[in-house]
């Protein structure tokens, strides 16, 4: 037996070994091309595995077969996502409205608004659910995670949805309500509020864009009570709801969207007993490499279980914020195991 056992044990080592080597030896031609642009035959699997990070597993697509909506069809005006959620153009940004017309497939990497991590997060968190849908979606925009959820929770046949977004920009607010009236849903019949939300409620000042339908980064600014509001030509009184009132909303959501534009740490902080207690699924946009580290420290002690994330990408830029630096958002996607 003993023999055997070492048998064994020298096969699994040389095997090892040579995989080792493989590895080092690959790592070793790649580092002896970086200096050059790769031609298209010359990539291998560990370029792909050392250069991209998708946040989910090929395994983790076959959820966009879950829910496909075969009867989905293009439509003039609209953008048409898999799952028929129908998108206005005029809603838009200038370089997604070249979609009008048209009907996307998975959005395996991505489609104009969201990376596939971000989808997937959603389609799990309406598979989990059970017999209704709630969600809140909070720095909303136009709403498409809100009524992309409730899209796919009616696939299920789930007929108790309710949904609760937040926006401050009072055209994206606009949008928000279109999105929900085209797609089948009133939206009197959700809670949809104009205004934005932070670790109190009060008021802040929204800055005011010449046109809201290519600024889709803004943030509330909170003034200095003994300096007063900003300049009126610059910005407008908006509404803060607080993050814990709002959470206090329903005993239980099956998701919480959160894409607040640097503000998600302080939320979550303010608010974590209650996303513990009541929150099933946390997705959760990061802009910035701290925030991506203080977001995975909070909720890693919580308790909560990381399903997938992608880090946030930057430009290191002497003489600006980290927040400035990020030129692509990251993605975290978390889920409650005490449901």
């Amino acid at each position: 037996m003993r023999r055997a056992a070492c048998r064994v044990l020298h096969r699994s080592s040389v095997h090892q070994i040579r995989a080792a080597h493989g590895r080092f030896t690959s790592l070793q031609r790649y580092r002896n091309r970086r200096r050059r642009a790769l031609k298209p035959e010359e990539l291998t699997k560990d370029h792909v595995s050392l250069q991209l990070y998708p946040g989910y597993s090929s395994a983790d697509t076959q959820i966009f077969s879950d829910f496909a909506n075969p009867d989905a069809t293009p439509e003039p005006g609209f953008v048409v996502d898999f799952l028929g959620c129908r998108i206005r153009t005029t809603s838009l940004w200038t370089a997604a409205r070249g979609l009008d017309g048209q009907r996307l497939g998975f959005p395996i990497p991505a489609d104009f608004h969201a990376e596939a991590i971000e989808w997937i997060g959603l389609l799990k968190a309406v598979g989990s659910a059970a017999g209704q849908y709630v969600a809140l979606e909070l720095g909303a925009g136009f709403g498409p995670w809100s009524v992309a959820g409730a899209s796919a929770a009616r696939r299920r046949g789930i007929q108790d949805i309710r949904l609760c977004a937040v926006e401050a920009d009072p055209q994206h607010f606009r949008f928000l309500r279109q999105h929900f009236a085209d797609n089948g849903f009133d939206p009197d019949g959700h809670a949809l509020f104009e205004g934005a939300v932070g670790v109190s409620a009060g008021i802040a000042w929204w800055p005011i864009a010449e046109n809201s339908a290519e600024a889709w980064g803004s943030r509330p600014i909170v003034a200095d009570p003994n300096e007063g509001a900003p300049s009126a030509e610059r910005t407008m009184a908006v509404t803060v709801l607080s993050m814990v009132d709002l959470l206090r909303r329903e005993p239980a959501w099956d998701l919480v969207h959160i894409d607040v534009q640097g503000d998600e740490t302080a939320l979550c902080q303010c608010s974590i007993e209650e996303l513990n207690a009541r929150v099933r699924w946390l997705i959760i946009g990061t802009h910035s490499r701290k925030i991506d580290g203080d977001l995975l420290d909070l909720l890693y002690r919580a308790g909560w279980l990381l399903e997938h994330e992608k880090p946030a990408k930057f430009v290191f830029t002497p003489q600006r914020s980290l927040e400035e630096m990020t030129t692509v958002d990251g993605t975290q996607v978390w889920r409650n195991p005490r449901f």
